[in-house]
């Protein structure tokens, strides 16, 4: 169980910048109304009033209703104004109190996605950058990208506000900066990034490199090559990984990168039918590990990729027409909170898509909210 109204009334003053003689409804009852309304696959604020309404009687064992259910006006508004970066704080505490795992694990993917039903003729669309755990499946932190800005400038803001000690980032080859890899290294972490064309001699360097098959064949004898093959849908998928750790030549006309230990190749191949396919990656990274490590590294970053999709099909956030900024970073935060425990809550079947998991929650809320939150009233 988790001690969600503990936790919003020890930060209430922080979180909640309404006046407190004006407030009809604490802002725990809001967030906690939000919340499982989309828990159980609730997408925008006027079927959020329909599904309260249609569950006052089991919502009213655990909040506030006597002034009856409020608006979708209401929630939307007090989401706008709810402090993002309390919430942030918010969301980590419940998570983890949720979950025996550590709160940090050794893969932190940093990777951003837009909201694009967000945008207007007089705004453009929010863009969120996050870094998400790996291993545990949790989202650590995230941040908005100023609109006049990028998510350059963006990603070492997300840097400072989590503990990266002891992880390794990765992030794609936009976040391949010399100012990105300083920030890293000064929180004393490890880097994995991805190198395309857009960083010019770094590329052609190490693409040249990774050229010669001869050389691809010694590194293979030295163990500094692995495999992995996959059948799925009708395809054959194999993944060779390659890593070098001879980067002297490398940091002569390169001397920014700091810390600069190795660089890697990927290269996918898929057979379907009579076709064959490649696509050949080339990383720079900074950990002192093997090949293995280098493939967890690459694998492991598509989790954030798949975080995304996850609230594209579950939540259509891509369609979800809120326009105050502020309430959309905030409805994304219980959205990747909600993911986190649809992942962890028992459901009677197993093998349960997200879609089906809401659609339980819907018609047995109530035991459900048990089973997050303890019998109430």
């Amino acid at each position: 169980m988790i001690d969600f109204f503990t936790y919003v009334d020890e930060q209430a003053q922080e979180l909640d910048p309404r006046q407190p003689w004006k407030t009809h409804y604490a802002l725990s009852t809001i967030l906690f109304l939000v919340f499982t309304s989309q828990l159980a696959g609730i997408e925008c604020w006027k079927e959020m009033e329909d599904f309260i309404e249609m569950n006052e009687d089991t919502l009213g064992h655990y909040v506030d209703l006597s002034n009856g259910c409020p608006s979708h006006d209401t929630l939307e508004r007090v989401m706008g104004l709810v402090n993002q970066d309390r919430l942030k704080e918010l969301k980590s505490k419940l998570e983890q109190s949720a979950s025996d795992l550590p709160s940090l694990q050794k893969l932190i993917a940093i990777d951003g996605k837009t909201i694009r039903g967000n945008r207007n003729k007089n705004q453009s669309p929010t863009h969120i950058v996050t870094a998400y755990n790996a291993e545990n499946k949790i989202s650590l932190s995230q941040v908005a990208v100023d609109d006049k800005s990028n998510e350059i400038t963006a990603i070492p803001r997300l840097l400072r506000t989590i503990d990266i000690r002891k992880g390794i980032v990765t992030i794609d080859a936009m976040g391949t900066q010399t100012e990105i890899v300083d920030e890293i290294i000064k929180g004393k972490g490890d880097y994995c990034l991805a190198v395309k064309g857009n960083q010019g001699t770094l590329y052609d360097d190490i693409s040249l490199y990774f050229s010669d098959v001869n050389f691809l064949e010694k590194l293979e004898q030295k163990g500094q090559h692995c495999q992995t093959i996959e059948k799925a849908r009708g395809q054959i998928e194999t993944r060779d990984y390659w890593i070098s750790t001879n980067v002297n030549w490398l940091r002569q006309p390169h001397p920014k990168w700091k810390n600069l230990r190795g660089i890697g190749m990927t290269r996918n191949t898929i057979e379907k039918d009579s076709s064959v396919s490649q696509e050949t990656r080339y990383f720079i990274f900074s950990f002192k590990g093997t090949v293995e490590t280098f493939a967890h590294c690459v694998r492991g970053h598509w989790s954030v990729e798949s975080l995304h999709w996850l609230l594209d099909v579950v939540y259509r956030e891509d369609h979800n027409q809120t326009l105050n900024k502020n309430a959309a970073f905030n409805l994304n935060l219980l959205r990747k909170m909600c993911l986190y425990f649809l992942k962890v809550m028992s459901f009677p079947k197993k093998d349960l898509s997200y879609r089906r998991k809401q659609r339980y929650i819907s018609v047995h809320l109530e035991d459900y909210l048990e089973q997050l939150f303890g019998k109430r009233g």
